[in-house]
């Protein structure tokens, strides 16, 4: 299309404001923020609703047009914990501006594409665009641990005529069609505990561990995806024992696999499976697991002409690559079950992810809200 629309003035306030407010992770308070959001489309005549679902946790879903098949923007409101905020260039709660880049937590993930959805929304509605498609902006809660948001939006039926999925997390506009998968396990080994002195006569947990963590390794699928390449294994976390002159009884590993293609996940089961079986056939202590949190892994298979415009804007922008991503979205929750076509793509460099000092560029964040503006107009405008 033409010239730019969304200004500086239109979109870098509402993201300030948004890093103000906070909505760390835990606790993952985002009514604050859904108010704000819903004052904001009261002002300019946009239908809206705050769709609370727990302890001042909440999702905001406004809508612009009339049409019966949808286009859903959405993003996450909620951030993880600043941490320290003593070794933060900026206050991480500011919005600092410096030098063409705004600094705090969830600047990038993903407080930016989110004012640049608010300001696509406002700007259709002051222009009275008329659209083919009913456009809904769905910004979340609880993103970063659980996904209750989105999930509690797609059993509302969020999702029932929506026939594409923008999710505005950050690639540097690069178009993303396709994630990992997420798979947690937590493995419980259960030793005999003893007097330190004696510890032949006790069997230690945390011993028994460290002979089937090397064995863990083996349970990830060979398979390589053309563009997320392997799957892998994070073991994340374990704990173990109470003092330093008692054998460990117990210990616990936690697991994070991340996995290229949904139909792995049934394999590392079944791997995982048959370690456990031979380490307990093979030692004192046992070992038993629990999956603790699974996603599916999603992939863009459709022709669509939304996303190839998306491309062509996104090459203008400078940013023609095709990825995929390592990290999970709301989409692993809100596509699946409808085979939804959708786009990962978003304003934030990827090192921006979860780090201190956290900033966001000015212009890639106008630059996002142009083209999916754009974007919207060229596929679905009705003259």
């Amino acid at each position: 299309m033409n010239t730019m629309k969304i200004e500086k003035q239109d979109v870098i306030p509402i993201l300030k404001k948004l890093i103000n407010i906070k909505t760390e992770n835990p606790p993952g308070f985002t009514i604050e923020a859904v108010q704000y959001l819903s004052n904001i489309f009261n002002e300019v005549g946009i239908k809206n609703r705050i769709q609370a679902y727990g302890e001042k946790r909440a999702n905001i879903i406004a809508e612009y047009g009339e049409g019966e098949k949808t286009i859903i923007l959405t993003g996450h409101l909620d951030t993880i914990p600043a941490g320290d905020e003593t070794k933060w260039k900026f206050p991480p709660f500011s919005g600092k501006e410096e030098e063409g880049r705004i600094y705090g937590r969830g600047s990038t993930d993903m407080k930016g594409a989110i004012a640049a959805y608010v300001a696509v929304m406002t700007l259709l509605k002051q222009k009275n665009v008329k659209l083919s498609k009913k456009v809904i902006f769905l910004g979340t809660s609880d993103e970063e641990l659980n996904m209750d948001g989105s999930l509690f939006a797609k059993n509302e039926g969020i999702m029932e005529g929506c026939e594409f999925v923008v999710i505005g997390e950050p690639t540097e506009l690069k178009i993303g069609v396709a994630e990992k998968g997420t798979l947690w396990i937590k493995i419980r080994i259960e030793g005999k505990s003893a007097h330190g002195s004696t510890p032949h006569l006790g069997v230690s947990a945390i011993e028994a561990a460290a002979k089937l963590i090397p064995d863990l390794k083996e349970v990830v699928p060979a398979f390589e995806h053309k563009i997320l390449g392997k799957s892998s294994l994070n073991i994340g976390k374990i704990s173990g024992g109470t003092v330093v002159n008692v054998v460990p009884e117990l210990c616990e590993i936690e697991c994070d696999f991340r996995l290229v293609a949904d139909d792995l996940r049934d394999e590392i089961k079944e791997k995982f499976n048959a370690v456990l079986n031979k380490f307990n056939q093979e030692e004192e202590a046992k070992a038993s697991f629990a999956i603790l949190h699974e996603l599916p892994a999603i992939e863009m298979k459709y022709v669509s002409k939304f996303l190839e415009d998306l491309k062509i804007k996104a090459k203008k922008a400078g940013a023609a690559e095709i990825i995929g991503v390592n990290y999970g979205t709301d989409g692993a929750m809100l596509v699946p079950d409808y085979g939804t076509p959708f786009v990962i793509m978003g304003p934030g460099k990827l090192d921006q992810l979860h780090v201190t000092d956290e900033y966001t560029e000015i212009e890639e964040v106008i630059d996002y809200a142009n083209i999916i503006y754009e974007a919207l107009i060229d596929n679905f405008s009705v003259t």
